[in-house]
């Protein structure tokens, strides 16, 4: 039986009938549908003598019992809003949200509700955080330290490498802000940089040192279905120890050099010096000088011979900083 609760029929029909959402009316006490639109009857996939003599247990897949207990709560104005899953006339389950709410008709309450599928929407949002859960594996699987933010810094997602680079866990940092984590010359260098990649959508590398580490950290803009850059990704990577390999041949490469400059010349002084003492008597008062001259090219001789065996690159303290230690880091003794 279709129940008009509007008083005018040409509003009725405009407002109701013929709108465009789903809206149904409903016997509180019973649960009897006792009106759908148009746009109801093409959602359920019934027709109007035949969603008419349903309840909305028939479609709704919570139980009677639960049903009148909603809409008792609905009718006293308690709760208006609903997530339930309805069945179509095929069968089908889909997810829709319920807007309800009392109106007066006559003497008898009746319940409103509006009715919006949003089966696609759940779909999308179960996707997105399997997405999520994929995006969350992957990143946790490189020992790079990944960091997923948006344009104002704040962090979206981040892997437990990275969030240990400031002594924390991914659950600590995600959702606040990067620049709470700096300091600020170096988020201020950040700003820079992300601005740079949003206005170029192009990513940009940098180096930078932290806490006597050196990481290479490259930014990537990340696009919205807009083709805009509203994310960053960024991948850094601890290249300390390639650091050290490249002073090491550095060192070596230089060393090498010197050593090869350096042993020609020291092979001809100490052969002169050689046979400048053999020519002097025991008791020339320079002898004493030749011997102490010997000795140190000798020294100089052994210092040429450690520069030839430099195998890595160490350092030692030196006044204000530090030099290259050449016993350390040859394997010549």
């Amino acid at each position: 039986m279709s129940i008009n609760p509007l008083t005018s029929q040409s509003v009725y029909e405009s407002l109701f009938k013929h709108s465009q959402s789903i809206m149904l009316i409903i016997d509180p006490e019973t649960g009897d549908i006792l009106d759908a639109n148009l746009a109801a009857l093409k959602f359920y996939q019934y027709s109007e003598n035949e969603i008419l003599a349903l309840k909305t247990s028939e479609i709704n897949t919570l139980s009677e019992k639960e049903l009148i207990k909603e809409m008792k709560e609905t009718r006293l104005n308690k709760s208006n809003y609903y997530n339930f899953q309805h069945r179509l006339k095929t069968g089908e389950i889909r997810d829709v949200e319920v807007y309800s709410g009392p109106i007066e008709f006559g003497d008898k309450k009746v319940l409103y509700s509006i009715v919006h599928d949003i089966s696609e929407k759940k779909l999308a949002q179960e996707t997105l955080k399997k997405n999520e859960s994929t995006i969350r594996a992957m990143i946790n699987a490189t020992k790079s330290m990944v960091y997923l933010f948006d344009i104002n810094g704040v962090i979206i997602n981040l892997n437990t490498p990275g969030a240990l680079l400031f002594d924390k866990s991914p659950n600590e940092m995600i959702g606040k802000n990067f620049k709470i984590f700096f300091k600020k010359k170096e988020f201020s260098r950040l700003g820079v940089l992300i601005k740079d990649v949003v206005e170029n959508q192009e990513p940009v590398s940098y180096q930078k040192e932290s806490r006597g580490r050196h990481y290479d950290v490259q930014l990537y803009p990340v696009f919205n279905e807009y083709d805009q850059v509203d994310r960053i990704c960024v991948f850094a990577n601890d290249i300390t120890d390639l650091k050290q390999t490249e002073k090491a041949f550095a060192a070596i490469e230089t060393a090498g050099g010197i050593c090869h400059e350096m042993n020609q010349p020291l092979q001809v002084i100490l052969g002169n010096l050689e046979i400048i003492k053999m020519n002097m008597k025991k008791t020339d008062p320079n002898l004493a000088l030749v011997n102490t001259i010997l000795s140190q090219t000798e020294k100089l001789g052994q210092i040429t011979k450690k520069l030839a065996h430099i195998t890595r690159y160490e350092t030692k303290g030196y006044i204000k900083g530090t030099i290259f230690d050449i016993d350390k880091s040859s394997r010549a003794q």
